[in-house]
């Protein structure tokens, strides 16, 4: 049975990915952004945060992005989709102490000085921290986005999702490279 799980999943985060491309005679691939913001969708689908009391299985997933405008269509198309049975919710403009209300916080290449800051932040906290700066996930952070062979592509810092009591499911880390701290 795990056997047939990967190909579909790899299938569903490959067809995620491509989703809202446009219409037949527009530019015929998704934006960077695009696939980025797919991607994130994903991880959320497939991480396993631990319980928070007072947090209910109706409160929303809240995503705090820490990226530039290039980012905001593409955020705010996942804006409102459904992660296992709670809302997605982006925020955006949030000062780094605040990274600990989030459940995913996506720090943009744009952000890179802040970085290391945001990182502390979230530190030993339930939050995903997913980038796309070079060397994001051997830096601390969990999950890197990266572009290899002209696609975007994952890497997974597991040690670092571990302990923040995070469990990203064994489909993720089977697509991905994993990478340890530097």
């Amino acid at each position: 049975m795990a056997s047939v799980r990967l190909p579909v999943i790899a299938c569903a985060l490959l067809w995620a990915a491509w989703v809202g491309a446009p219409a037949y005679g527009a530019d015929p691939a998704p934006s960077e952004y695009a696939l980025k913001a797919a991607f994130i969708y994903n991880f959320a689908k497939f991480t396993e945060w631990p319980p928070v009391p007072g947090e209910g299985a109706r409160e929303p997933i809240v995503l705090c992005a820490f990226a530039g405008e290039p980012y905001d269509a593409a955020l705010a198309s996942i804006d409102g989709k459904s992660v296992q049975g709670r809302t997605l919710r982006v925020r955006r403009g949030l000062r780094p102490i605040e990274i600990k209300s989030c459940h995913v916080a996506f720090i943009a290449a744009s952000e890179e000085r802040r970085i290391p800051e945001l990182l502390r932040a979230a530190a030993k906290a339930p939050v995903l921290t997913v980038g796309d700066s070079d060397g994001f996930a051997e830096g601390g952070g969990m999950i890197g986005l990266i572009n290899a062979d002209n696609r975007v592509q994952f890497e997974i810092n597991n040690d670092a999702a571990q302990r923040a009591n995070l469990k990203i499911g064994s489909q993720l880390l089977r697509l991905a490279r994993l990478v340890k701290e530097r």
